[in-house]
């Protein structure tokens, strides 16, 4: 008699009612469902399917990871990480494994622009929209799926961007300048990823909205279901999508070097020279300083009340943010993450200004380090930032020093 064959415990997942599944595998983390995955197409399906995103962010079940971008010479081909920061799924053990501090590389898309693309987030996809290829701007839009990091390319634009304003508002793409063609008709356009399709949207009454809208790069954030946006000359405008109306705004108060903007709350954020970050009211673009943050708060939370080699040499790694931050974005916490590189040179012991014993690194490195840091109104009106957890990332190759962060997200999946 021919013995039945048993059934594995992962097969009788599929014999349960489809809402009990997706409850159960919801409860396990992501490392645990790829591992799954694994097993049978089938159960590959499952662990990537929307459903499943939606029922595990339901019950509070997601666990946070950053999406990063980087651009590291001489490879043209932007590459991409994850760095997994914690969750319910998320036991302590897990947590201090060393794939949890540092950035695991996923798979990258080989034709992907090299830079000046504009990236936008809906229903658990990152979309690369335009950028510059060969010295040319590109209407080619990519879709990285962060479930299953596959890609596939998107409907193109009507025109070729790079560098333009893009935002998600009711499930849509709204996308504007970035084209030298700022008088025509396909100045704007939106995607509906439900119809794949783009369609152009009203032009603006006033013609001196679209006048400076070549190169918008970074500064453009959605606001009360509004698109803000500044131009080229640190004019500010902004667009009803509701209403397909266009509006000008304020004129940039203190006009200079500002990147990255992003929205907590009412109050927009955005990073300024040196390390500093700013914030200011929409309506009013009166840029401010958020305190808290100049160099020796860097300095103590390095040296964390601990005067050894270690914690110098930390605390002076956290000091180069006054060389600048590479990239900011913000998470589901409405934190900020600040990215920041350091080149750490070859030193001579005997050159090494100091009178104390100090860990002298033996060759030349580059370090790309990140941090979150809590924001807080004062009763006087005032931003003052906290830093919550600084670390390491990643450790580059030392000849990459012009290695770029081209886009952070955090993405709670």
């Amino acid at each position: 008699e021919r013995k039945k064959k048993e059934m594995s415990p992962s097969s009788r997942l599929l014999l349960l009612p489809d809402d009990v599944a997706l409850n159960c595998l919801s409860r396990l983390s992501r490392l645990d469902s790829a591992a799954l995955s694994l097993t049978s197409k089938s159960h590959r399906t499952l662990m990537i399917s929307p459903e499943l995103c939606r029922t595990r962010e339901l019950m509070g079940l997601t666990e946070e990871y950053y999406y990063v971008c980087l651009s590291i010479p001489p490879d043209p081909t932007p590459r991409w990480f994850i760095l997994r920061r914690g969750g319910p799924t998320l036991d302590s053990t897990a947590a201090k494994k060393y794939v949890n501090q540092r950035l695991r590389p996923i798979p990258s898309y080989p034709y992907q622009p090299p830079e000046s693309s504009s990236f936008v987030v809906l229903d658990c996809g990152i979309y690369i929209i335009g950028g510059i290829i060969n010295g040319r701007p590109t209407s080619e839009v990519l879709l990285l799926d962060c479930l299953s990091h596959t890609w596939r390319r998107i409907r193109s634009m009507r025109v070729a961007r790079a560098s333009a304003a893009a935002n998600v508002v009711d499930g849509k793409i709204y996308v504007f300048g970035g084209c030298k063609e700022v008088y025509s008709s396909n100045w704007a356009e939106v995607f509906d990823p439900k119809t794949q399709t783009w369609d152009t949207l009203p032009i603006p009454d006033d013609p001196e909205i679209r006048q400076n809208t070549t190169i918008i790069d970074n500064k453009s954030v959605v606001m009360d279901d509004k698109v803000y946006a500044v131009d080229e000359e640190d004019q500010s405008f902004y667009y009803l999508p509701r209403e397909g109306i266009w509006r000008r705004g304020n004129q940039d108060s203190k006009p200079g070097n500002r990147k990255d903007w992003c929205a907590i709350g009412k109050l927009l954020y955005c990073c300024g020279t040196r390390g500093k970050i700013l914030w200011c009211e929409a309506e009013k673009l009166d840029w401010r300083e958020v305190s808290g943050l100049d160099s020796m708060q860097w300095l103590l939370y390095g040296l964390n009340r601990h005067y050894c080699s270690e914690s110098v040499m930390r605390a002076w790694k956290l000091h180069c943010t006054e060389d600048g931050f590479s990239r900011l974005s913000t998470n589901s916490r409405g934190n900020i993450i600040v990215f920041w590189k350091v080149y750490i040179p070859r030193i001579e012991k005997e050159h090494f200004p100091c009178t104390h014993k100090v860990f002298i690194p033996g060759t030349k490195r580059l370090e790309l380090w990140c941090a979150e840091i809590s924001l807080k109104r004062s009763p006087g009106g005032e931003i003052w930032g906290k830093i919550e957890r600084a670390n390491i990332v990643s450790e580059l190759d030392h000849l990459s020093y012009t290695v770029k962060v081209l886009y952070t997200v955090s993405l709670n999946i």
